[in-house]
């Protein structure tokens, strides 16, 4: 089955590499919130701590980035290491932050309209962070825009592998969160095997 696959695939890229994937994982969970925790923000009023906060998290767009750089490299057979998360922040620090933002906001528009259209073009949009690994110069909405073309006839498919998960997912819950350290990368380079597949298919049908 395709799905089953992918996983196979995310298993065996993640043979041998299993500590590193978690100890990515996990630092790049905390360093992401780890603004809030030490910041504290008020909890019912506005205040310049809310503002620092939100600040320190869009400094961190492009680690996030960068985690998903180190999936697509694993699934390619290569080393992956903490020097992945601060690529982005040497080779492409705006654009990262930029292209987040402006995914963002396009999200937050289909969201407006109705539930459905934002979750569809939620997995129109989610190839963005992969394609910019393979191609660093397309500027954000070129980004956002090969995204869209890529994922037609392949969002029903993200879903579906998505929900291929839903057991792991229970158990990551039933065990407090903390199996969610092994499932997250192993997720995350099952959705870097797709991007490989996809790209692949969508390079072979625009190849003139």
């Amino acid at each position: 089955m395709y799905y089953s696959k992918l996983r196979a695939k995310a298993r065996a890229s993640l043979k041998g590499n299993w500590p590193i994937a978690v100890g990515l994982f996990i630092v790049s969970m905390l360093l992401a919130g780890a603004p809030e925790v030490i910041i504290n923000p008020d909890e019912y009023d506005f205040s310049w701590k809310d503002i620092a906060v939100l600040a320190f998290s869009i400094l961190f767009i492009p680690m996030t980035i960068g985690l998903v750089w180190a999936w697509v490299d694993l699934s390619r057979g290569q080393k992956i290491g903490f020097a992945q998360l601060i690529e982005p922040y040497k080779t492409m620090f705006g654009k990262s932050i930029l292209v987040s933002l402006l995914q963002g906001l396009f999200l937050f528009f289909w969201f407006l309209l109705l539930f459905v259209p934002g979750i569809v073009k939620s997995f129109s949009y989610m190839m963005t962070y992969y394609i910019l690994r393979d191609e660093p110069g397309l500027s954000p909405l070129q980004a956002i825009t090969k995204s869209r073309r890529m994922m037609k006839g392949h969002k029903g498919e993200a879903f579906v592998l998505g929900l291929s998960f839903i057991g792991w997912i229970l158990l990551g819950i039933v065990t407090l969160f903390i199996g969610f350290l092994w499932i997250a990368p192993y997720m995350s380079v099952t959705y870097a095997h797709f991007y490989n597949t996809i790209r692949a298919e969508y390079e072979e049908n625009n190849a003139f």
